[in-house]
């Protein structure tokens, strides 16, 4: 990022969808405050967390201008020493990086290139960029990085935000967020590479997959929904005065082959009931669990102030189908004078949620910390 339910109850509203209202109203998030920790040692932001196939915990994470992994073998009491995935360079930070396991369990990062300006100017050689690195050996190790797309130079004109998933093909697919063809207005989208070899060749150009005219969608994060046969992201959607989570979706068939736009069927507003338009509620991650419930996390400054540099991270449970989610408990009880930012979910194979997020609430500076919790029936 820069810078309820709803009833449809028509005459033919279906009873199988008043099933699914009620039995995601019956459940909620019990959250362990005994398992409240930080992750690693340092002061460091961003994190991005999943469970490896030998049931390691492996996180990245943004650190002193570049990329970092750690990994946990006891399940997030203990953490290796940090791996550098990508160095800064002069003038560029390496940020907002992402994971996935592939299915031959090599592992794949993406992460953002983002000069900055050095003595007040803008070098026109550096752009901001989205790159990414593979592991073969559980993250010990990086190699085969791959430039898969530049942007302009500027802070306006950027690329933001990838992350990825594989399909049941194999291919995978990177979302990203590009303002960088909107080089006069101030417009963002959703856009899409595609690479058929584990990462190491891209598609040349990018896809655009959701835009909203005079807006900016923003922070992708998608999934393939569980039985259904359909590609789901979260979004940032600034369709009014502020951000909300939107969802967009298409079936594994329709793969994108059109741009979803803000009337589209394949795009629809997160939560249920709707937040006023006055609070701001961003970065959203989206993630689901193994027993089919959809479980989404933003940071919110609802029943905060208006300052969304102050804002917390809050978390909104769903059925299978990741429509209309409904609030649960907050993970973190952050002070109002402090923030909890940039926040992630990481399902376990047992399916205990970790709630991550970047905060000042715990230490002495910035630090990431996690939380578990579990669905439960509410009493």
């Amino acid at each position: 990022m820069r810078q309820i339910f709803i009833w449809l109850m028509g005459v033919f509203a279906p009873v199988m969808v008043l099933g699914q209202h009620y039995a995601v109203n019956s459940k909620t998030i019990a959250w362990d405050q005994t398992t409240l920790k930080q992750v690693g040692s340092r002061n460091d932001n961003y994190a991005r967390m999943i469970q490896l196939s030998n049931g390691n915990l492996f996180c990245v994470y943004e650190s002193a201008g570049g990329v970092e992994c750690i990994t946990s073998s006891d399940l997030g009491k203990s953490w290796d020493q940090p791996v550098v995935i990508a160095k800064p360079t002069a003038g560029v930070n390496m940020a907002v990086p992402e994971i996935l396991e592939l299915k031959d369990h090599s592992l794949l990062a993406s992460y953002n290139p983002r000069p900055h300006k050095v003595n007040g100017s803008w070098d026109t050689t550096k752009h901001f960029a989205i790159c990414t690195k593979k592991s073969y050996d559980k993250g010990k190790t990086w190699a085969d990085e791959r430039l898969i797309y530049e942007a302009r130079y500027n802070f306006d004109d950027g690329c933001w935000e990838p992350s990825q998933i594989q399909l049941p093909s194999g291919e995978i697919q990177l979302f990203f967020s590009n303002e960088g063809v909107y080089t006069k207005s101030n417009e963002q989208n959703i856009s899409l590479f595609r690479s058929k070899d584990n990462g190491l060749s891209w598609t040349k150009q990018p896809e655009i997959v959701s835009f909203r005219p005079n807006h900016r969608d923003g922070m992708p994060v998608p999934i393939i929904l569980k039985g259904k046969n359909e590609i789901v992201f979260s979004i940032e959607d600034n369709a009014g005065t502020s951000f909300k989570p939107s969802i967009i979706r298409n079936s594994i068939g329709q793969n994108w082959q059109k741009t979803v736009g803000p009337d589209d069927a394949e795009r629809t507003y997160a939560l249920t009931p709707k937040l006023p338009d006055t609070v701001y509620a961003g970065a959203p991650y989206l993630r689901q669990l193994h027993s089919g419930e959809t479980v989404l996390s933003y940071q919110s400054t609802q029943n905060r102030n208006h300052n969304w540099e102050q804002a917390c991270m809050q978390v909104a449970l769903s059925d299978s189908n990741a429509k209309d989610f409904v609030s649960v408990p907050t993970p973190f009880d952050i002070p109002l004078n402090k923030h909890g930012l940039w926040n992630a979910l990481c399902v376990l194979n047992d399916d205990t949620i970790i709630a991550l997020t970047s905060t000042n609430a715990f230490g002495k500076g910035t630090e990431i910390w996690m939380i578990k919790g579990r669905v439960v029936k509410k009493k």
